[in-house]
């Protein structure tokens, strides 16, 4: 019944025009911060390690806006799931950073789209899905009924999901073989014994050892970006391209790491602080949560 629930929930809300449903998405998460129990923990312990010197009622309030953002992430989903390429490029209000990438793109080297959980990580997958080929790392979510609808969704402009396992990074391999695209949530905690532990924010991080698997042999362009969500349905693009470090075996982590918080620290109102990035520690240090 819940999963039932959820998908049509889901369903109705591709009905909605872009920005009045990231003004509802907002407004519902806001009306839900004082119940959101886990989300507040999480969040708040997560803002007082990485901002230890900020004053509290600056993180509470990047603690609530970064709650309501998630509500405009979650409400705006559908629509955009259901949006064509060329609207989405339309939404856009600095086209030129978007061509400055696909112009690194169109050399035939391969890039890698690396997009934290920052801002509109689901608008980046569908615009570059757009205009590039472009192969993404697929879960599928714990309530299964909404599978089909999230994998028609994300790849409705183009992209080639591929499972969360060998047969996928082998995918990603030949896609930038091919000078193909790729995407990479970067910041997203890998499982046991693919990843090591870097600085984010000067406190450890379990962090992915693949980005730099990937990328090193060729030196593949890895591009940092993310979509700032602003008023109307618009969208802004920040990026930057990553630094030598990267291709390093030892020094890649902390490399990509400092790239995200680059990012982060100029939107740190858009960052996903809900979610448990420090929930691995090295030996002998407290749990955060």
């Amino acid at each position: 019944m819940r999963d039932r629930l959820a998908l049509h929930f889901l369903l109705g809300l591709r009905h909605l025009p872009l920005g009045p449903a990231q003004r509802l998405g907002r407004a519902t998460a806001g009306a839900l911060w004082p119940l959101a129990r886990r989300a507040r923990r999480v969040t708040r312990a997560n803002l007082a390690a990485c901002f230890p010197d900020a004053d509290d009622a600056w993180r509470q309030a990047i603690a609530r806006e970064s709650f309501r953002q998630l509500g405009a992430a979650l409400f705006e989903a559908p629509r955009l799931w259901r949006t064509d390429g060329a609207t989405l490029t339309a939404q856009l209000d600095n086209p030129a950073a978007l061509h400055e990438i696909l112009d690194r793109y169109r050399r035939g080297e391969g890039l890698v789209i690396a997009c934290p959980h920052l801002g509109s990580w689901e608008y980046i997958g569908l615009l570059f899905a757009h205009h590039t080929r472009m192969t993404n790392l697929y879960r599928p979510p714990r309530m299964t009924s909404l599978d089909g609808l999230l994998r028609d969704g994300r790849q409705h402009t183009g992209a080639t999901l591929v499972p969360t396992d060998a047969s996928g990074v082998r995918a990603l391999a030949r896609a930038l073989a091919q000078g193909e695209c790729i995407g990479i949530l970067p910041d997203q905690e890998p499982q046991a014994g693919a990843g090591t532990f870097a600085p984010f924010f000067d406190q450890p991080a379990l962090t992915m050892t693949l980005l730099t698997r990937l990328v090193r042999k060729r030196r593949t362009p890895v591009c940092f970006v993310v979509a700032e969500r602003r008023r109307g349905g618009r969208f802004r693009l920040h990026h930057h391209w990553a630094d030598e470090a990267l291709y390093h075996p030892e020094h890649g982590p902390a490399a990509l790491n400092r790239s995200v918080e680059r990012l982060v620290r100029a939107l740190p109102g858009q960052y996903n602080w809900a979610y448990k990035r420090f929930r691995e520690r090295p030996p002998g240090l407290a749990a955060l949560y």
